[in-house]
């Protein structure tokens, strides 16, 4: 089933015979997609857990730790049975039998998700200690106190028996319980305080951002899924070797309102690409400049969509550049876009 936000990317994994799997966190379930359509659960508000990359079957490639406060929606199967009418013919049948456009009178059907989130960032940024780190660091303490406490019985006694073993036990508990609350307080106010400054300089920048996107009536949502789509024909279209990325986080974003408005985004964003037969993976900060088209766009509502050329009448394919018919140019299908 061909989905218009997936279009670009699925022509680009099928050139190099390439299917990944995603599992994803939605409340207490795992979920997965892949991009074969073998398994395409819906997912609400589902985090994203771990990314497989198979070639011709085999896994060649897996990434995870993707960022929870990122969060994805793809709504359609519940939908995909419903009875619907060619508006041109009359045939009568399900929106997936329908899929690929009606098999009677050939009128194109354009299909997205009943509902979508193409990768909202859900809140901001937050200071985390984990409970990992805090397990390390307690390791690495204990172990250094009984090495301390080892050598100073060793360099102090006059004989090393089974009394000085229990000694160096007890005393290195009490040494290292001792470091680890020097080593977390210190932590605390050395590392942990400059970077909450910074993280609260950053959410007060996104908070201004979003206030100020409201009262210019931009909708979050919008601009994310627009961003997102924006960017599968950023990579997928001029990017010859890119088979997938994944923005790892929304590092700023800037609001400029002089004629027309133009968001500015800057990302930390992973790059896979699939060269000489290997994955190679890249990472880097971009910056990316989205403007608000003010002409007339065709509007894609969730689930069946049929949209006629605005020159000759003719039902489209949107994932093309031109009226099959006429070949005058679709107009543009997003709210915003990015500027070349």
């Amino acid at each position: 089933m061909e989905f218009i936000t997936e279009s670009f990317h699925n022509k680009r994994l099928k050139e190099f015979n390439i299917n990944i799997k995603t599992k994803y966190k939605v409340k207490d379930r795992v979920l997965e997609r892949n991009t074969d359509n073998s398994i395409n659960d819906d997912i609400i508000d589902g985090v994203r857990l771990e990314k497989k990359y198979y070639k011709d079957g085999f896994l060649i490639y897996k990434v995870s730790n993707f960022d929870p406060r990122i969060h994805y929606t793809y709504l359609f199967n519940s939908e995909e049975n419903k009875e619907v009418l060619c508006p041109n013919c009359g045939k009568i049948s399900t929106v997936k039998e329908f899929v690929n456009g009606c098999p009677y009178c050939h009128t194109y059907y354009n299909i997205d998700y009943i509902n979508k989130e193409l990768g909202t960032k859900e809140h901001l940024d937050n200071i985390i200690h984990s409970e990992k780190y805090n397990k390390i660091t307690f390791i690495v303490d204990l172990i250094i106190s009984f090495i301390i406490v080892f050598m100073y019985i060793l360099l102090n006694g006059r004989t090393f028996n089974i009394y000085d073993v229990s000694k160096i036990i007890v005393g290195g508990l009490v040494l290292g319980f001792f470091l680890y609350y020097i080593f977390y307080v210190l932590d605390a106010l050395i590392l942990l305080l400059p970077i909450k400054i910074y993280k609260n300089k950053r959410n007060r920048r996104q908070i201004e951002f979003w206030n100020n996107a409201l009262k210019n009536n931009i909708s979050k949502k919008t601009f994310f899924n627009n961003f997102n789509y924006e960017l599968q024909r950023y990579y997928y279209l001029d990017n010859n070797d890119v088979i997938d990325y994944d923005i790892i986080d929304y590092l700023d974003f800037d609001l400029s309102t002089k004629e027309d408005l133009f968001i500015t985004v800057t990302v930390n964003i992973r790059i896979i690409k699939y060269i000489n037969n290997k994955i190679v993976k890249k990472v880097e900060n971009k910056k990316f400049t989205l403007k608000r088209d003010k002409t007339f766009v065709n509007k894609l509502n969730g689930g069946i969509n049929i949209i006629k050329c605005h020159n000759c009448g003719a039902s489209i394919d949107v994932n093309r550049e031109n009226c099959e018919y006429c070949k005058t140019k679709i107009n543009y299908l997003q709210e915003w876009y990015l500027e070349d």
